[in-house]
């Protein structure tokens, strides 16, 4: 039960998500690219936070445990999507989710490079 806590993080980040998902209407980013932009940054942010929990609570192979997150972040990227289909002023688009997936392995990316980067450095 004390390894759940590492999944906190992504919990309360999806939730936040979900939370500005529902706001009425476009939220105002000016140009197509930079709406990209902060979907990637986005759920980049999510897949850092599913990997901490998945790589600090499981001991599966590290490949076995980046599939696990990218399949936990895209249900979750497509539930958001199709949230917005109920939200006045809100659009869902096929892009967005793939947006998403891309920022979703940049998480997991960000994730085992910093892992590694601790891993070398000397202890002082």
């Amino acid at each position: 039960m004390k390894k759940l806590r590492y999944f906190v993080p992504a919990i309360l980040f999806y939730l936040l998500i979900f939370f500005l998902s529902s706001q009425d209407g476009d939220i105002g980013l000016p140009g197509h690219w930079l709406d990209k932009i902060a979907h990637v940054i986005e759920f980049s942010l999510l897949g850092f936070f599913l990997s901490l929990g998945y790589f600090k609570t499981f001991s599966f192979p590290s490949f076995i445990k980046a599939v696990l997150v990218f399949f936990t972040g895209l249900p979750l990227a497509i539930l958001d999507e199709w949230h917005q289909l109920f939200v006045r002023g809100r659009t869902s688009a096929i892009e967005d989710v793939i947006v998403d997936a891309a920022g979703i392995v940049c998480g997991i990316l960000v994730y085992r490079y910093l892992g590694k980067r601790k891993r070398r450095t000397p202890e002082g």
